[in-house]
């Protein structure tokens, strides 16, 4: 890995706690505070962190400058729906299939941990556990197609 594709995913690394922040937040207000079913939270959190993680991507991370085309924004709107899919797909497997916070509650239990995941914090549970795979779809996306060196020359 040369220094500065490595300097690059630290700094996409950076961005994207801070945007974990933002879509976890934004996923308890939605989903705990507003009582909507976990899905539309996690839609209405992702288009408030996928804005933010735009601008800080394309001017910090990957360095892009000139005017914004309307093919860059295509394509990161495609690898945040992708991103998106997988994070609903992951959160709905580890809590509706899996059930990964029962699993969770026995290791807590076994540990002699008197914490229990219940209620609202079983799904924000299975939302941490998804969180790692939509990070990599995000930024093979973003790396290699949206902020590619050659994103510009090939077009879709």
């Amino acid at each position: 890995m040369k220094k500065h594709d490595f300097f690059q995913l630290i700094k996409f690394g950076m961005v994207g706690a801070f945007n974990t922040l933002v879509d976890y937040g934004m996923f308890y207000v939605f989903f705990g505070l507003c009582n909507l079913n976990k899905n539309p939270a996690q839609v209405f959190a992702t288009v408030i962190s996928m804005t933010n993680s735009y601008l800080m991507n394309r001017y910090w991370t990957f360095e892009q400058s000139g005017s914004i085309s309307g093919r860059e924004i295509r394509r990161f709107i495609v690898v945040n729906i992708l991103s998106l899919s997988t994070t609903l797909l992951c959160l709905n497997l580890f809590h509706d299939v899996f059930l990964a916070h029962k699993a969770a509650n026995a290791l807590l239990a076994a540990a002699n941990i008197s914490f229990v995941l219940s209620g609202d914090l079983e799904v924000m549970f299975c939302k941490l556990l998804a969180m790692p795979f939509a990070w990599a779809v995000n930024f093979l996306g973003n790396r290699l197609w949206v902020f590619g060196k050659n994103s510009e020359k090939n077009p879709s």
